[in-house]
Parts: C-alpha cells; sequence; structure tokens
C-alpha cells in the first residue's frame, strides 16, 4: 500500500512563497517605515528589523513614500520604555526656563518629522498630540473649549513629579512645546494641559521573544495583545517578571530597539541635558554620572543584566552618551 501523500501546512507554503517574493526598494539615507505597524526604522536594507523570517512587508523607503502621520512617534511614546523621558523629566526640574525648554524639545520634534518627510500640517492636532506622547511617554486626552484644545496627560505624573512645583515645572515645559509645535503646524495652539491620575502603582512592563521588543505600558497583567499590531500578530507579549527563561534580561535588545528606532531620543536628551541650570535654587546640571544612575535604577527595575559594563556603555552611546562632559 502506498503512503497517502502529505499535504504541505499553510505555514509551509506561506514560508515557501516569502522566500520567492521580490526584495524591497532601498533607501538611499536608510530610512523606512512599514506600513503594517507603522514603526519608523533605520536600515542598512528593507528587511524588517523585527520579524525578518516572518513578516511578509518590506520597510517602504521614506524617498519612495513617506510616512502619512506621526502614528508611529504616538505610538513610541506610548509603548516604548520610559527610560528616555525619566532623563528628560529630571533635568526640566532643574532647568532655568522651562519654557524655553520645552520650545527647544519641540524644535527636535518638528526637526525629525522633517527628516522623515513626515507632514506636519495635515492633522495639526495629532501632530501636537503625537508631540506629547512621544515627549512624555504618556498618553493624552483632549478636550475642546471656546479658549482652544486642552490636553490631559494621563498618569504621567509618574515620571513628570507627583508634587505640585514639580508639576507646575513640567505642565511649564510640555505646554509650551505642544504650542510651538501648533504654530509650526499651523493649528490651534492649546490652551492649557494638566495631569490627570487614572491608575495607580507601577505600570506593567512586558516583552515579547518573537519581536525581541520592550512595552511599557498601563497596569500590569499577566498578558497583552502586541500593542503595534494587535489584529495581526498571534505572539502575545509577557510581563518581565514571568519571563523566567529569559531573565536575566538582554540588555543588547534594548540597545538594537533604540539602535534602529528615530533618533528623536537622542536629541531631545541632548537638548535637555545642556539647558541651563537653576542656580537660585541651588541646582547644577545632570552630569554624566547622574544620568548613568537613573538609567541604570530604571534598568534593574526591568530585570536588565547589567554585570556587563559593555553592554550599559553601548546602550548609552546609543542614546548619544547622554550627560558626558
Amino acid at each position: 500500500m502506498e503512503p497517502t501523500p502529505q499535504t504541505p501546512s499553510n505555514e509551509h507554503q506561506g514560508m515557501k512563497m516569502l522566500a520567492q517574493l521580490p526584495k524591497g526598494l532601498t533607501s538611499p539615507t536608510g530610512r523606512y517605515w512599514c506600513a503594517m505597524c507603522k514603526k519608523q526604522m533605520e536600515l542598512a536594507e528593507p528587511v524588517c528589523a523585527y520579524m525578518p523570517s516572518m513578516c511578509v512587508n518590506t520597510p517602504i523607503p521614506i524617498e519612495t513614500m513617506a510616512p502619512g502621520s506621526t502614528g508611529f512617534y504616538e505610538r513610541a511614546g506610548l509603548f516604548y520604555p520610559k527610560l528616555v523621558q525619566r532623563v528628560v523629566a529630571a533635568a526640566v526640574q532643574r532647568a532655568t526656563d522651562p519654557e524655553a525648554l520645552g520650545r527647544a524639545l519641540a524644535e527636535d520634534y518638528l526637526q525629525d518629522l522633517a527628516d522623515w518627510r513626515v507632514p506636519v500640517a495635515a492633522s495639526p492636532i495629532e501632530t501636537v498630540k503625537s508631540f506629547l506622547l512621544f515627549t512624555s511617554g504618556f498618553d493624552a486626552a483632549l478636550r475642546t473649549s471656546d479658549a482652544g484644545p486642552v490636553f490631559f496627560l494621563m498618569d504621567a505624573q509618574s515620571v513628570w513629579g507627583t508634587e505640585m512645583p514639580e508639576k507646575k515645572r513640567s505642565k511649564a515645559t510640555l505646554l509650551a512645546g505642544a504650542r510651538r509645535v501648533a504654530e509650526a503646524a499651523r493649528g490651534l495652539a492649546p490652551s492649557d494641559l494638566h495631569f490627570m491620575a487614572v491608575t495607580s502603582g507601577e505600570m506593567g512592563r512586558y516583552f515579547c521573544a518573537q519581536c525581541s521588543m520592550f512595552f511599557e505600558f498601563g497596569s500590569p497583567r499577566s498578558q497583552v495583545t502586541c500593542p503595534f499590531m494587535p489584529q495581526k500578530c498571534k505572539f502575545k507579549p509577557v510581563p518581565v517578571a514571568t519571563a523566567v527563561d529569559l531573565a536575566p534580561l538582554d540588555l543588547a535588545l534594548l540597545t538594537k530597539v533604540f539602535g534602529v528606532s528615530p533618533k528623536l531620543y537622542r536629541r531631545q536628551l541632548a537638548t535637555a541635558l545642556a539647558t541651563e541650570p537653576d542656580q537660585t535654587r541651588g541646582l547644577d546640571r545632570l552630569h554624566a554620572s547622574d544620568v548613568r544612575r537613573l538609567l541604570s535604577d530604571d534598568l534593574r527595575a526591568w530585570g536588565f543584566d547589567l554585570a556587563d559594563e559593555g553592554k550599559l556603555d553601548a546602550l548609552l552611546a546609543m542614546l548619544g552618551n547622554p550627560g558626558r562632559a
């Protein structure tokens, strides 16, 4: 009796077809974006940096077709680890002129949009919201009023200050930046900005073993849906505390995430750390040792292995060596 022929699985057929698909176009600047997950990526070639053996899409060169919105900046601010925002927030508390610092952070954002050919004036209010989400690291609710848009940063006090003096300085910084972005986008300037506490306790911190991505958002849960491809991705990010087989987490994976991302985080760090300190309050600017300590404390809270100083140095180099003399 002859054996029954085996029908190739759909997965096998899909992988075979994927290998036969045409290669993507190359960007002369190495800047790409994905129409599926909306990530913007700096790459040597048009191959997905996260799931190269599985993703059917090829990253799109910005010179061929530019991103249509600032959506990536919203997602990155809302879901990526808040390492940079915590350092920027610490620098804000030392700045002699928080409003000037906020406008400078906005200029960094506008320059990054220009570099990536992201339209500024297509949707002014979304452009402003994306600035707030990326810079603060938290979601921004919006209410309209006769005086203009009013933004509410949800749970941002966990990074930007729990006491009123801290909140006032943070508000002055972020509101001034939002108004500068609105001006550039030719939209209505925000009339006000407030902090709103919605949840309590630590944020959820997650890792996806399939794409080696880290996420920080919401309240801790046992399992979450991928925030970038919730309807497509079949893999589930898990809390870093329960990723026993992955602990301690490899810092090189996080360095790669920053490496393929747009470098707005580097610009804003440099701007925040170069701002003049408020010496009338007896304060100095953050130094390299301060930045290293802040980042190390945050990374330990994540569960990253910091035994190899070289890996921490590599991450700091990717961040632009913030705080160096």
